[in-house]
């Protein structure tokens, strides 16, 4: 039986796009499903309810604003459906015409897979992690001995990062990390928490998910600007 919270509709253009990315949303275990005309979307929502809706306003069929504007008829057995709409902001009619069909969100395109996801983020509630390639290096001590070893990123978000890396390392460990995050010669320094670690699709390399203990003001200040300046390209 699914999880609750786990279900979304993209329209075909929007799919290929996020699919590019070995994203947060994808690995979190979302099951996506794939319309490629506005009637089939209508169809797919409605034989099994998503918990949100992304798709583009020009479709084959129903256009994104009709496609909306029937997802959001009251429905007494359903909560309210997150519908989000990615089209051209001229002419304006048109975002406006998604608005008054009830869209949660209209995003204009062209828009990046991260601008994608950080309002599909936004509208599942989920924090928004940035699909960035950050050098890291992560100390872990051994005793008296302390190793060192240089891993990127595939995501990163304010509360904690994924690096891709080639040696596995225990759930529950404490590590150091220093993150390069920009032209600086200065990264950030902070600790983090091993959560989980993945086998990633290269066979000897591994998907290690941190969580950051608190950041001092300066450091999480420089992370947070990384983010926002970065999750609009």
């Amino acid at each position: 039986m699914d999880q609750p919270f786990r279900k979304m509709i993209l329209s075909d253009d929007i799919n290929r796009a996020l699919g590019q990315l070995d994203c947060f949303i994808h690995r979190s275990g979302f099951q996506t499903r794939v319309g490629r005309t506005g009637e089939e979307i209508v169809d797919l929502a409605r034989r099994d309810p998503p918990n949100v809706v992304m798709i583009n306003y020009y479709l084959g069929g129903l256009k994104g604003d009709e496609v909306c504007r029937i997802l959001k008829r009251p429905e007494l057995d359903r909560p309210p459906l997150p519908v989000l709409i990615v089209g051209p902001t001229y002419p304006p009619d048109i975002a406006e015409r998604c608005r008054q069909a009830g869209c949660d969100d209209f995003i204009g395109s062209p828009a990046s897979p991260n601008v994608l996801l950080q309002r599909l983020a936004g509208a599942l509630g989920l924090q928004f992690r940035l699909h960035a390639r950050v050098p890291a290096v992560i100390s872990i001590s051994f005793g008296r001995i302390i190793s060192e070893f240089l891993g990127y990123s595939k995501d990163i978000s304010e509360g904690g990062i994924l690096i891709e890396t080639t040696l596995p390392i225990d759930p529950g460990r404490r590590l150091h990390l220093r993150l390069f995050l920009d032209e600086e010669d200065r990264p950030v320094v902070t600790k983090a928490t091993v959560l989980r670690v993945d086998r990633a699709e290269e066979e000897d390399r591994f998907l290690v998910g941190m969580q950051f203990q608190p950041l001092d003001v300066g450091a999480a200040q420089r992370l947070r600007n990384y983010i926002h300046t970065r999750a609009d390209h």
